[in-house]
C-alpha cells in the first residue's frame, strides 16, 4: 500500500503515437498461460466443438430421417407421414433440441457452469434419443441402434475435448439405459413380434452390453489421448518456461503480457510481435535492436531478460515488469511537478541515457510515456527509462535506412531527426529537455494542435519558456532545459553526464527527499492506480 500498483510493461503501447493501439491482434503466439489459462483456452475450444457437434447432430439427424423415410416409401410403399409416432416425434424433437443448443452456443460465449450444462445436455440428448427410439421401435427389429449408439459415443469423444472423467460419466448412462430397455421389453424382440428363446435373448443382451461397454471405454480412452495431446501441444508453446497471466497492452505490432518465469517465479513483461505485420528484414532489425538493448544494466533502465522466437514464428522479448506510473499519466493525474521533483526525475533519466550513449546506443523515443516512476527496494520515485524499441546503434552511422518514416514522437522529436540528418546523443537530450518542460508546466513545449504543426515548430519556433506558463519557475533549471532545446545539436550539452552535472548544480537539487516521495505515493497512489484502471477499462 502506498504506491501505484498499476502494472506497466517494460515496453508501453502509446495510443497517441500508435494508430493501432488497443486493437487486439488477430493471433496470439502459443505461450503457456498457467492452469487458469489452460482452463480458459479449453473452455473456448469446448464451446467451438460443442457448436460443431450440435450442428452435426441436427443436420445428420434430419438427413437420416429423410433417407429412412424415403427408403420405407420405396420398399414398402408406406403412405403419408406419421409425425406423431413416438419414435418419429423423438427423432425430430432431438433434431430441434440440437438446433436450439447450437443457437445458444452461437449467440454468446459461455463459461463455467453454463458451458458444463450445455455439454451435459448435448451428451445426454444423444444417449436419450438413441435409447428412446430403440425402445419405441423395439418390436420392429431395429437391431443396429445399440451399435450406432456406441459409434456415436466414440465420435463425440473425438469431436468434443472433454476431460476423460467427464467423457466416462456422460457416456456411462447408455449402458444401464440399454439394459433397462431390453429387460422392459423382454424376449419379444424379433421382427413382427416373434418371441426369442430365452438363452438367445440373453446372448443378445450380453453382446449388446459388452459392445456398448467397450464403446464407453474406447470413448474414454479417446478423450484421455486427445486431452493429453492438447495439453502437451499447449505446454509446448512455452518459451523458456514463461507463463502468460494477463494482457496489459496491445498495439498494431503485437501485445504486451504480464508473465512469470516457471522456475524463477520472477514477474516479467513479455512483448510479442506478430509475424504477419513485419517482414523478415524488420524482424531481424528488431532482434538486433533488442540484443543491443540487453547490454544495458543501469538501475534506471528497464532490464531486458531474454528474447527469441515462438513456435508460431513470432518474435518476443522478456523485460522487467514495472509497477508504477509513467510521467504522462502522472502529470495528467496530479498536474505539474514541483521543480525539485522534476530535477529528481531528470537526474535519474540522465543516468540511464549516459550508459546507453556510452554503449553506442540512442534511445530515439524519449517522452513522458516512456519514463516511469516506481518503487524499488523500499525507495519511491525510482525512474525507469523504458521502450528502447527505436534504439539505434551509433556505430552504424547516419540515420537508419531501414526505419520507416520518422523515428520517435512528434512532441519530443529533435530537429535533426525531423530532417533525417545524422542523430546523436544530443537528440535524446533534446527530447529529455522537452520532457522536463512538460513536467514543470503540464503542457508540451509548443502550443500546436497537429503533429505536422509540431514538427514545423521544432524546426523554426523557439519553445515556450516554462516561466511564461508557471511564474516562479527557477531560472537555473529553465536555462538548462532551454539549452537542451536549442535547434543546433552542437549548442546543447555534449552528453548526458554534462547535463546531469548541470542539473545537480541547481538550487533545488536534492530538495525532493525520500520522505516527500513516500508521502506523495501514500496520499495519491491509490487514486493514480484507480485512474489507470479506468483508462485501461475504457480502452
Amino acid at each position: 500500500m502506498g504506491e501505484s500498483r498499476e502494472p506497466v510493461a517494460a515496453t508501453k503501447v502509446d495510443p497517441a503515437a500508435d494508430p493501432g493501439a488497443g486493437a487486439a491482434p488477430s493471433r496470439t503466439p502459443r505461450f503457456s498461460r498457467g492452469e487458469s489459462g489452460f482452463v480458459s483456452e479449453m473452455e473456448a475450444f469446448l464451446q467451438d466443438r460443442l457448436r460443431l457437434l450440435t450442428a452435426l447432430l441436427g443436420i445428420a439427424g434430419l438427413a437420416l430421417w429423410v433417407v429412412g423415410r424415403a427408403a420405407d416409401v420405396l420398399t414398402r410403399g408406406l403412405p403419408g407421414l406419421d409425425l406423431l409416432h413416438p419414435s418419429v416425434a423423438t427423432h425430430l424433437g432431438a433434431c430441434v433440441a440440437a438446433g436450439l443448443l447450437h443457437g445458444v452456443l452461437r449467440r454468446r460465449r459461455l463459461r463455467g457452469p453454463a458451458l458444463l450444462a450445455v455439454d451435459v445436455l448435448s451428451a445426454e440428448l444423444l444417449v436419450a434419443t438413441c435409447l428412446l427410439i430403440y425402445g419405441f421401435s423395439y418390436r420392429t427389429g431395429i437391431r443396429q441402434l445399440p451399435a450406432l449408439l456406441g459409434l456415436l459415443l466414440i465420435a463425440r469423444a473425438v469431436v468434443v475435448p472433454d476431460a476423460p472423467a467427464r467423457t466416462f460419466w456422460l457416456s456411462l448412462p447408455a449402458v444401464p439405459g440399454l439394459l433397462a430397455v431390453q429387460l422392459l421389453h423382454g424376449t419379444v424382440y424379433a421382427a413382427e413380434g416373434v418371441p426369442l428363446a430365452r438363452d438367445h435373448f440373453l446372448k443378445w443382451v450380453v453382446w449388446d452390453q459388452a459392445t456398448l461397454g467397450l464403446s464407453v471405454a474406447l470413448a474414454t480412452l479417446t478423450s484421455t489421448v486427445s486431452h493429453s495431446l492438447r495439453r502437451r501441444a499447449w505446454e509446448a508453446g512455452q518459451v523458456e518456461r514463461y507463463t502468460l497471466e494477463e494482457r496489459i497492452g496491445a498495439g498494431a505490432m503485437g501485445e504486451v503480457w504480464r508473465a512469470r518465469h516457471g522456475l524463477l517465479r520472477r514477474p516479467t513483461a513479455l512483448k510479442l510481435l506478430r509475424p504477419e505485420v513485419s517482414g523478415e528484414a524488420d524482424l531481424a532489425r528488431f532482434e538486433n535492436e533488442v540484443r543491443q538493448t540487453a547490454r544495458l544494466a543501469h538501475p534506471n533502465t528497464v532490464a531486458v531478460y531474454d528474447y527469441g522466437t515462438t513456435a508460431d514464428g513470432a518474435f518476443y522479448y522478456a523485460m522487467e515488469l514495472v509497477d508504477g506510473a509513467d510521467l504522462d499519466r502522472l502529470v495528467r493525474f496530479g498536474g505539474p511537478l514541483p521543480p525539485a521533483r522534476v530535477l529528481h526525475v531528470l537526474v535519474q533519466a540522465c543516468g540511464s541515457l549516459e550508459e546507453a550513449h556510452g554503449a553506442g546506443l540512442l534511445h530515439r523515443d524519449v517522452k513522458p510515456a516512456n519514463i516511469m516512476l516506481c518503487r524499488r527496494g523500499g525507495e519511491h520515485d525510482v525512474v525507469k527509462v523504458m521502450d528502447f524499441g527505436l534504439v539505434r546503434d551509433l556505430s552504424l552511422g547516419g540515420e537508419d535506412p531501414g526505419a520507416p518514416g520518422l523515428s520517435g514522437t512528434p512532441l519530443t522529436m529533435a530537429p535533426e531527426v525531423i530532417l533525417r540528418r545524422p542523430a546523436g546523443p544530443a537528440s535524446d537530450l533534446y527530447a529529455l529537455g522537452a520532457v522536463g518542460c512538460f513536467l514543470l508546466t503540464g503542457r508540451p513545449i509548443f502550443d500546436e494542435e497537429s503533429s505536422g504543426a509540431f514538427l514545423a515548430a521544432h524546426l523554426r519556433e523557439p519553445p515556450v519558456r516554462p516561466s511564461q506558463r508557471i511564474p516562479g519557475t527557477p531560472g537555473d533549471l529553465e536555462a538548462i532545459l532551454l539549452r537542451c532545446l536549442r535547434k543546433d545539436p552542437a549548442e546543447r550539452y555534449p552528453g548526458a553526464a554534462e547535463l546531469r552535472a548541470a542539473l545537480l548544480g541547481c538550487a533545488d537539487a536534492g530538495r525532493w527527499r525520500p520522505e516527500d516521495a513516500r508521502r506523495w505515493w501514500e496520499e495519491h497512489g491509490e487514486g493514480l492506480r484507480a485512474a489507470g484502471a479506468a483508462e485501461a477499462g475504457a480502452a
